[in-house]
């Protein structure tokens, strides 16, 4: 058996001002944490960057920029946390944060030069470190989606989804997750990328069984809860909804309403027959959401073909949205559109209490994010569940939050 390893936690800084990097160096010493600073040029330090560690990247290198330690990251499958630091133009910094998102790394935050010290905590201190335990195995090859779901290394986590208005809880979202529970799992996201029709669809299977083992467990326990699973657009096709559809039965008739989640970076392959097979599943009780929205030419005309009940506004414009400008644009303009369309609407990625407020404010029906809870194994969830207290979020409906409660979001 493999004895697991207490790492302590590494920050590297890759900035290029030597003045700045001592401050900052000394700034995460004084906080327990082992520092390294990296040359702008040479990034050979950030190969030992592990997923327990954070790398602050100054986005002007001089001969270097920002982007390109990000691309180096990303290429070395670094799966630590990220934070940008620049004194540079606000749309520059978003487009980087947007660009290491796309890259597929964590971001956790952007921070302006000069550096404000407590804004620097505050980001850190939300945005937790993965888990420090690591074995002493080697790491396994990455995995594609057929070998994870051939092997059973496909789990699920489950992520609340709160009522704005009452802050009671008003469902709960499966996220799926390669590795077993309690082994480390990750995202699957990276999976999906060349997955085949015919595993994107098994995954879709497989989250509809863990569903209806999720609503019978809520019905046992008195609590009836939307519950929300990710489809990809091709199985909302009449020859291969009509057996999907008897599934979701099973969790319809234990209880809670179901509501099917498509991507807006999923188009329809046959949109005559996607609208004629959603409005059948509409019919049938089944509820759809269009998830990932931002995009907003695309967008609409979706929302024009498809009967959805739901739009989850994107994290990328939800994170930072209180503080005006480009993102609380587009949070606005989705929720007017998802009015008009008599849809309601979802903010998910919230990771700030000040945006939480806001978008309260700004009158999303629903939020989901970080910040309320992150995703949950099964029965972390229902602890989480059995602890949860609205009236714990009523100081979070004005913009002067504060720091959230650690004992619910944990």
């Amino acid at each position: 058996m493999n004895r697991p390893v207490i790492l302590k936690e590494v920050t590297y800084i890759v900035e290029d001002h030597s003045l700045v990097r001592s401050l900052m160096a000394a700034w995460f010493a004084s906080r327990g944490h082992r520092v390294r600073g990296c040359d702008a040029i040479d990034l050979g330090e950030l190969d030992n960057a592990g997923s327990g560690d954070l790398v602050v990247v100054d986005l002007y290198l001089g001969e270097r920029d920002g982007v390109e330690v990000l691309r180096y990251l990303a290429d070395r499958g670094y799966a630590g946390r990220v934070l940008l630091v620049s004194g540079g133009p606000d749309p520059v910094i978003e487009a980087a944060r947007d660009v290491g998102a796309e890259f597929g790394l964590n971001v956790i935050g952007t921070l302006r030069k000069p550096v404000n010290f407590d804004s620097l905590g505050e980001i850190v201190d939300r945005a937790p470190r993965a888990a420090a335990i690591v074995s002493l195995a080697p790491a396994p090859d990455d995995v594609s989606l057929a070998e994870a779901l051939a092997n059973g290394a496909v789990d699920f986590h489950y992520q609340p989804i709160l009522n704005a208005r009452t802050f009671e809880v008003h469902g709960i979202e499966l996220l799926a997750r390669l590795g077993r529970s309690g082994s480390g799992a990750m995202s699957v996201v990276a999976a999906l990328c060349g997955a085949s029709e015919r595993d994107l669809h098994a995954l879709a299977y497989l989250a509809a069984a863990r569903a209806e083992a999720l609503a019978r467990a809520l019905t046992d326990r008195g609590l009836l809860l939307a519950v929300s699973i990710n489809v990809p657009s091709n199985l909302v096709q009449r020859h291969h909804f009509s057996d999907f559809l008897k599934v979701l039965r099973r969790v319809t008739d234990a209880g809670p309403p179901v509501t099917l989640e498509i991507s807006e970076l999923d188009p329809f392959t046959d949109v005559v027959d996607a609208r004629g097979t959603a409005t059948s599943a509409v019919l049938h009780g089944i509820r759809l959401s269009l998830d990932d929205f931002g995009t907003l030419n695309s967008n609409i005309d979706r929302l024009m073909q498809i009967p959805f009940a739901e739009l989850k506004v994107d994290r990328r414009f939800v994170d930072g949205c209180s503080q005006g400008g480009f993102r609380d644009l587009v949070c606005r303009s989705a929720i007017e559109i998802g009015r008009a369309r008599g849809a309601t609407i979802v903010a998910e990625g919230i990771e700030r209490a000040e945006d939480f407020a806001h978008l309260r404010r700004l009158g999303v029906d629903y939020l989901q994010g970080y910040f309320i809870a992150q995703p949950l194994a099964f029965e972390a969830l229902f602890d989480w569940l059995s602890a949860h207290r609205p009236e714990n979020y009523s100081r979070f409906a004005t913009s002067d939050a504060g720091t959230f409660a650690e004992d619910e979001r944990s």
